[in-house]
């Protein structure tokens, strides 16, 4: 993780329904005290519903880890948390997430590419699986229609293997490359 990608912390507690509106009051403050935070971003609260059962979500995006870690080990923080801590009903979870990759759960990209590499591998794996498909389908029915039904098949197939198969991997194996043979990593 690079020390200067922005950081968020998402926070998720339950209040009292009977004090719910105090809750918000020291909230209130809590984003002041937010706002005067070297580094921070912005800050979002959920409003609690039927659905969520009454779970109230925070999210603070800070500039940097070192921005959060700072706001994390303040004492209005402090404060305020203790105060807060008299409304919460539960066990509070707290995560910090940082970099695309963590947001998906490992399953983001982990590298930018730029465009001009991916278009090109996926033109190279459009030319080649159409190509592939056409010969496979004229192999198992040759009979089948020619024509817009044909088409519409291999193209939606097309689509699913580069989608799904061919460009991750190969963009995964390109990016392997460019760090093991010292080229300078897309932006």
């Amino acid at each position: 993780m690079s020390k200067t990608s922005p950081v968020l912390s998402v926070i998720v507690r339950r209040f009292r329904e009977t004090q719910r509106d105090a809750a918000n009051e020291v909230l209130a403050r809590f984003e002041l005290a937010l706002k005067s935070q070297p580094g921070f971003i912005e800050v979002r609260h959920n409003a609690p519903s039927n659905e969520s059962g009454g779970t109230f979500a925070t999210v603070i995006s800070f500039a940097t880890l070192e921005d959060l870690i700072a706001w994390e080990q303040s004492s209005a923080r402090k404060e305020i948390v203790e105060e807060l801590s008299q409304y919460i009903e539960g066990e509070v979870v707290k995560n910090r997430l940082w970099d695309l990759d963590s947001l998906l759960g490992g399953l983001g990209a982990r590298h930018v590419h730029q465009k001009w590499k991916t278009v090109s591998v996926l033109t190279f794996w459009v030319l080649v699986v159409g190509a592939c498909l056409s010969w496979i389908a004229d192999q198992i029915s040759p009979n089948f229609p020619a024509g817009y039904p044909r088409t519409v098949v291999l193209l939606i197939c097309n689509i699913l293997l580069n989608s799904y198969f061919f460009l991750p991997r190969s963009m995964e194996l390109l990016h392997r490359l460019e760090e093991k043979y010292g080229a300078k990593p897309s932006a």
